[in-house]
């Protein structure tokens, strides 16, 4: 039993000693980091707990004593004057001084919203200073008295995140929570499908209950009900690169290219036949110019293509260009 209570107050420590270094941690202290969290669930456990109490105590203001009278009290009273901390102590203290204090109670959220059309983008910069590049397709609900909260409803968006140990910036996306732990990080939603990529720090996926840590060129792609998790590698500096006009894809069937096409420059792109579901591979750059941009996806797949209306029509019978 002392064996049991000895490993969990080492691990307690250790948890309080990383909470500390990643004030100013560079890669790879992340890297170190991510590796203790992933050794054991009981790492992120105590992880989260000494956040959580950390975030408890910085929110109770502690008032400066008031001189008592001098008067002789009861014995019988003197044990319930004596202020004792046990190990659960701050977070009493917080729940006291929520009670006391109004202004510690949880504020209503205001929920808005941003959004883009497709072939538009935007960029929005939080009341905490974080910044989130949004691209063309893209609707994001934001809480104005929260700065620290965002839902991903549809699109894509990169975020600039200001960390701070005690308000943890976090992502919604269908049924999954992304948490930053000192980020720059991509997530998709569309079509039941969600991805999100690092390019800086790490972030911790929530899945239905279970608990993934990305970090540089890690990027996971699942559903959005939070099942069907793929992890992969990607070079940090594709992380985002929608914004330079190179796109990344990984197998993904061609329906889906010519949708994230339509999203982020308004190109109406068909596909005739079983040409939506060939699946692609590949890193491709994009100018924007649909004249130039459709004959060069249609070369690369092997397709021959034609102008209609204001789209174009793209049909499989020409031998892709590899």
């Amino acid at each position: 039993m002392q064996t049991v209570e000895a490993d969990a107050t080492d691990t307690i420590d250790a948890a309080i000693a990383w909470h500390l270094r990643l004030a100013d941690a560079d890669e790879a202290v992340w890297a170190a980091f991510i590796a203790w969290l992933e050794e054991s669930p009981a790492h992120a456990a105590a992880y989260d707990g000494v956040a959580a109490q950390d975030r408890l105590i910085a929110a109770v203001p502690f008032p400066a004593p008031v001189p008592q009278r001098a008067e002789p009290e009861p014995a019988r009273l003197s044990s319930w004057r004596r202020w004792v901390w046990p190990a659960g102590g701050a977070a009493a203290a917080a729940a006291i001084a929520a009670l006391a204090v109004p202004s510690l109670l949880p504020q209503r959220s205001a929920p808005y919203q941003v959004a883009t059309r497709d072939g538009e983008r935007r960029v929005v910069t939080l009341g905490d200073g974080s910044r989130i590049e949004l691209s063309g397709g893209t609707r994001l609900t934001l809480d104005r008295n929260d700065p620290r909260t965002a839902s991903l409803e549809r699109g894509e968006a990169l975020f600039h995140v200001r960390h701070d140990d005690l308000r943890p910036f976090t992502v919604q996306v269908g049924a999954v929570a992304v948490q930053d732990l000192g980020t720059v990080f991509d997530v998709t939603h569309g079509d039941g499908q969600l991805k999100v990529a690092v390019a800086e720090g790490a972030v911790r996926i929530q899945p239905r209950g279970a608990a993934v840590t990305l970090g540089p060129g890690d990027a996971l792609s699942a559903r959005a009900d939070g099942t069907g998790l793929v992890q992969m590698r990607i070079a940090p500096q594709q992380v985002g690169g929608w914004r330079r006009g190179q796109l990344g894809f990984e197998g993904q069937p061609l329906r889906e290219v010519a949708a994230t096409l339509k999203r982020l420059y308004g190109l109406n792109i068909a596909l005739e036949g079983s040409l939506s579901e060939r699946p692609f591979t590949g890193l491709v750059r994009f100018s924007g110019q649909a004249d130039r941009d459709v004959p060069h996806l249609a070369e690369l797949i092997g397709a021959s293509w034609r102008r209609d209306g204001g789209g174009w029509i793209l049909s499989g019978d020409q031998p892709a260009a590899f």
